[in-house]
């Protein structure tokens, strides 16, 4: 009877730690989709497409895999000035910086990318975004 109850309890405290981190990971794909339209898809479109040779596309690259997702926070707080490769195309247009947006933004942002258009669908976490945002080049 006793190990039926801790077994009971084990299981409880694991699904309550698990439920709490979806939440949060949810929470931040939908706060990230609101910061994504308002302060991203006019350029990288709703559907990540991008903009002809202008833009870079986010869905349906190469980009997930080769840049690193603090490198990433990086570029979407400070903008972008050289070119980037996406799927062995070059883009060289300027990617203005988004100083207003803060750590908790870009995680939000992150996260719902990856949701979006990345295999990896796991939080971007606020301390990751604030560790990346203290330590870019």
């Amino acid at each position: 009877m006793i190990n039926k109850l801790a077994i009971l309890g084990i299981m409880i405290v694991g699904i309550s730690c698990e439920s709490r981190e979806e939440i949060t990971r949810q929470q931040y794909v939908v706060e990230g989709m609101n910061l994504y339209q308002t302060n991203c898809a006019n350029c990288h479109q709703v559907d990540g497409s991008g903009l002809k040779d202008l833009y870079p596309p986010l869905a349906k690259t190469d980009l997930w895999q080769r840049v690193k997702m603090s490198d990433l926070a990086c570029i979407i707080k400070n903008g972008q000035k050289d070119s980037i490769q996406v799927n062995g195309k070059p883009f060289n247009a300027f990617m203005p910086a988004n100083p207003k947006l803060q750590a908790l933004d870009i995680a939000e942002l992150v996260t719902y990318m990856r949701e979006k258009w990345s295999p990896n669908k796991t939080i971007f976490s606020l301390d990751s975004a604030r560790f990346a945002l203290k330590n870019c080049p």
